[in-house]
């Protein structure tokens, strides 16, 4: 069994993905600029501040005519009456305040949405670095085993193997065969998402392919995530959202305010033109009871949402926070062992000088790459961490 000894090799291999030239951040930006919900949102958010523009405007200008007849005595007679009604002028600068605020709550809205498309992103081809790592594991370990039921299946017909090592080999085969089908279904369905993200099952192929490794980026003290925490879209749109409902309540208060109506009137009688202004007053009795109070009361529960949110916001920021730092601590700890591990060698050489059974060998070196692979899925947790944290990221 001194053929064992190539098989070190195998099993010693660290997990590279062969690189494409294009990096984990520009592939994020290739399937934002290829994702068709982003430009659905983006013509909604333009139809809402255009929507805006008109919210603070006088009303339309009324224009009425009437003709009058009669049979005998006096004539006929002719009226046209231009006019313009208008709320009580301190109404339109809270209007027009509110309007502001609301399009800059609107984009503050498409930030957001932009910021959770990357995030979704980042995460979706993490899942294809994490797929990709744990197929080439397996794909080590089917060659090791490969190797080594050639070598067993020979030295059966010598009597120097059991049948019971061969058969064990076999259906060590079959395990390591059927943790690589359940990951090439993973990787198709990790495909599927991405194309589902994009818009396109042939171009998320080819993205899925130029993955190569994780973003190189440093998991920052708490305290810097939480300085940016205030400028997060989220927190800052419901701040906005918050003034511009107490500039809503300020528009429904001075609305209890006479409105006014002003105008020009032209009549004609028996050749005899008639020209003058005609002006109104429209005292809100009726028309404004209890909005005020109504729209005050909103302002306040705008407000509180705001105070609501930006707790969410700082309790979510410190969950995801602590929990990259443990995924972090973890990961160092298994990759201090495992990285450059004399384990596999020792126990091939262990099984070629007969100290360990077949049985054994098998036992153990399924233990070890079971450690890797649980190594690479504390280190996609930690990315999917990191893909959480990128909003509050210095560095963006």
């Amino acid at each position: 069994m001194k053929s064992i000894r190539t098989i070190a090799l195998i099993v010693a291999s660290t997990v590279v993905l062969h690189a494409s030239g294009e990096s984990f951040d520009s592939l994020v930006d290739r399937m934002i600029a290829l994702n068709p919900g982003l430009r659905s949102e983006a013509y909604a958010y333009a139809a809402q501040r255009e929507s805006l523009r008109s919210a603070a405007m006088l009303p339309d200008p009324e224009i009425e005519g009437g003709y009058m007849w009669s049979s005998g005595e006096p004539g006929n007679k002719t009226d046209i009456t231009v006019s313009q009604s208008m709320e009580w002028p301190g109404v339109y600068s809270a209007m027009r305040r509110e309007a502001r605020l609301q399009s800059k709550a609107t984009n503050l809205s498409e930030q957001a949405t932009i910021i959770s498309a990357r995030e979704n992103a980042r995460i979706l081809l993490a899942e294809g670095v994490y797929l990709n790592k744990c197929h080439q594991v397996m794909v080590n370990r089917m060659e090791c085993i490969d190797s080594l039921l050639d070598i067993a299946t020979k030295g059966a017909l010598r009597n120097e193997i059991t049948l019971l090592d061969v058969e064990k080999l076999k259906l060590e085969r079959l395990e390591v065969l059927a943790r690589q089908t359940e990951l090439n279904t993973q990787a198709t369905q990790c495909i599927s998402a991405i194309g589902a993200f994009i818009g396109s099952i042939e171009n998320a192929k080819d993205i899925y392919n130029a993955i190569e490794d994780y973003p190189a980026e440093m998991l920052h003290p708490l305290a810097i995530y939480s300085d940016k925490l205030d400028e997060t879209p989220e927190v800052e749109q419901s701040r906005i959202l918050a003034e511009a409902s107490r500039a809503r309540s300020e528009a429904e208060r001075r609305r209890s305010l006479p409105s006014l109506t002003a105008g020009y009137h032209f009549a004609r009688e028996e050749g005899t033109p008639f020209h003058g202004f005609v002006a109104g007053l429209s005292i809100p009795v009726f028309s404004t009871r209890g909005k005020s109070e109504a729209a005050r009361l909103e302002s306040m529960a705008a407000e509180a949402r705001a105070e609501q949110q930006a707790i969410e916001q700082r309790l979510s920021l410190e969950s995801i926070h602590a929990s990259a730092m443990q995924f972090k601590t973890q990961y160092e700890s298994y990759h201090k062992v495992l990285t450059d591990s004399p384990t596999p060698r020792l126990l091939l050489r262990a099984l070629e000088g007969g100290q360990i059974s077949m049985m054994v060998y098998l036992i153990e070196s399924a233990s070890h790459t079971d450690a890797i692979l649980r190594m690479l899925e504390i280190q996609y947790r930690y990315q999917q961490a990191m893909a959480q944290l990128a909003r509050y990221n210095p560095g963006n």
